[in-house]
């Protein structure tokens, strides 16, 4: 064989092991990069795929970047224009090389080369190389796409599944948040409720936005709006309704181009998805107005949490006896849910509410509060008792291995998590029950603040 004819061989073998082995766009340049040198000194390589809604070129590496208009962006959409308006096979300049690349016979792009060549035969198979380059392209858009289009659906799926465990807005909302932001990590996601019987629309997920036009924008939304882009494009506002009302909006906000038309359409759906979601959290939690028991732990629900805590005042000031209110959350259960999925965070809720029950004594009274936090109710125990369950409650739970193997989570077999108490006794300063369990609540939000894993006792 040949020298030349050798030298096209590896390198078409090694073509082949590239686009083989390639799952991703990085992946993909690097092995381009490295089976090119075969021909020569590869000093730079790089795929321009031409976005057609911005009329120019993008780095196929970084799609969600706009290439900056300078001198080298001209040179490159000046290459462009010359394989969209003749023939050629490929552009050579005095250390550079560019060819075009194709989906289904369209010009959607060209490969850029800094190179010193040394082996001249890499001009004799461009237009080889060119197509089977356009077919590894359109090969990982198509599976980027399909792999785009499982995460959607799983995305749509797990939004359905948020009220398996809980139902109220405040809640639901921060969860709907995450979800969206995971799915599509390129935009700033904002997800807003709407204030009863006003236009105004609060912040519920992130903690903060900085664009004020956003809150400008909501006011123009109504009953027949599907989504309102606004901004030139680069801001999405796509409303959520509740039987037939509008209660909140997703907002989707581009740092530097348009919402392109797929992920319109994705949230469009999401928007739809949610809207379904609320509106049967709505409808369960009118028939578990009368419910007591919370459907994911099993402990009281915050209804009768409340109910018990009135009651059980009632009775302490009566008997002249002491009462304690524990209040509880786990520690960083946000990460939990954010690395592990909500599958996790709903087995450790469930863990920690076992490891609850088994602490207390028949009579006391554990609650779900809400989201990860806890309330327990200790009747007849003095602020030093109830610092010593708090104490062992930690303790336990701090011990606590998770088993999360049904999960099928890679290299991870079982977690720990650690709860931050509050400790608080009532007295008759207190004048109101939301007083009392306020307390404990603020001696809660001090153990966090203190660095967590530890038992505050309120002071009074």
């Amino acid at each position: 064989m040949k020298t030349n004819e050798k030298a096209i061989y590896n390198f078409l073998l090694n073509l082949t092991c590239v686009f083989e082995n390639s799952k991703t766009a990085p992946e993909l340049i690097s092995g381009l990069k490295e089976a090119f040198k075969i021909f020569g000194n590869i000093l730079e390589f790089k795929i321009f795929m031409f976005d057609e809604v911005l009329n120019s070129l993008k780095d196929f590496t970084k799609p969600w970047e706009v290439l900056k208009k300078d001198y080298q962006a001209n040179i490159l959409n000046s290459y462009f224009c010359s394989f969209k308006y003749n023939t050629a096979d490929y552009i050579k300049e005095k250390n550079s090389i560019c060819f075009p690349v194709y989906d289904s016979e369209k010009l959607s792009g060209i490969v850029y080369i800094k190179a010193d060549i040394k082996n001249k035969v890499l001009f004799e198979i461009l237009p080889l190389i060119s197509k089977q380059i356009s077919y590894a392209l359109n090969n990982l858009k198509n599976s980027e796409d399909m792999m785009i289009q499982g995460k959607f659906h799983k995305t749509i799926r797990n939004i359905a599944k948020i009220i398996e465990t809980q139902y109220e807005l405040n809640y639901i909302m921060p969860v709907l948040g995450e979800m969206i932001d995971s799915f599509i990590p390129e935009h700033l996601i904002y997800v807003f409720l709407k204030v009863p019987k006003k236009k105004d629309y609060k912040l519920v997920w992130p903690n903060k936005c900085s664009d004020m036009r956003i809150f400008d924008y909501l006011s123009v939304i109504n009953s027949k709006s599907t989504a309102i882009l606004e901004d030139e494009g680069k801001i999405g506002i796509f409303p959520l309704f509740c039987e037939g009302k509008i209660f909140g909006a997703i907002v989707a906000k581009s740092g530097s181009e348009k919402l392109n038309n797929k992920d319109t359409e994705y949230l469009i759906e999401i928007a739809k998805q949610a809207s379904t979601t609320v509106e049967r959290a709505s409808s369960y939690m009118k028939i578990l107005e009368h419910a007591t028991l919370d459907a994911l732990t099993g402990l009281n629900n915050r209804h009768q949490f409340h109910t018990r805590l009135h009651s059980e005042i009632a009775n302490a000031k009566r008997q002249k006896s002491s009462l304690c209110c524990i209040m509880t959350d786990i520690d960083f259960f946000k990460s939990v849910n954010d690395t592990y999925g909500h599958s996790v965070g709903d087995c450790v809720l469930k863990t920690v509410a076992k490891a609850i029950k088994k602490e207390l004594r028949e009579y006391d009274i554990p609650s779900r509060y809400g989201g990860e936090e806890f309330t327990i109710i200790l009747p007849n125990t003095s602020l030093e008792e109830a610092v010593l369950v708090a104490e062992r409650l930690r303790s336990r739970i701090e011990k606590q291995k998770i088993n999360i193997e049904d999960y099928r989570i890679e290299g991870v077999s079982n977690i720990n998590v650690t709860i931050s108490v509050g400790v608080a006794q009532y007295n008759n300063t207190f004048d109101t029950p939301e007083k009392f369990y306020g307390a404990a609540d603020k001696a809660l939000y001090e153990a966090k603040e203190g660095g967590r894993n530890r038992v505050v006792v309120a002071k009074i």
